[in-house]
């Protein structure tokens, strides 16, 4: 394996910690807005993302890990019990649909030469 293409992160930094519980907040937050009050849902998903396209729609029930490495494009929509692990960066077109219960992991495969 190529020592450049690895990942390091310690799960139990305060910094993870505290990104970690921010993300839970603003889950937390998101999943017992109403179901009407749409721009207060969008405004919870644009700060808790680190870039969203136009017109997201996300379901409730949504769990990530830190949030800020979850980049959307346009039309992004996300169905009830949507999780986005995202521990590195995730990064997701346009138009793209999560049906219910999906759960996303963003792994990076090392292969030896």
């Amino acid at each position: 394996m190529k020592d450049k293409l690895k990942i390091h992160y310690k799960r139990g930094t305060e910094e993870l910690k505290r990104d970690n519980i921010r993300a839970h907040r603003l889950t937390q937050e998101f999943n017992n807005t109403d179901v009407e009050e749409f721009e207060r849902k969008e405004e919870i998903v644009r700060t808790l993302f680190g870039s969203v396209g136009d017109h997201p729609s996300l379901e409730h029930n949504f769990h990530c890990d830190l949030g800020y490495n979850i980049h959307v494009g346009d039309n992004f929509y996300a169905g009830y019990n949507c999780t986005i692990l995202d521990m590195t960066e995730v990064i997701i077109g346009d138009n793209y649909l999560y049906e219910n219960g999906d759960k996303l992991a963003e792994k990076l495969a090392l292969l030896d030469d």
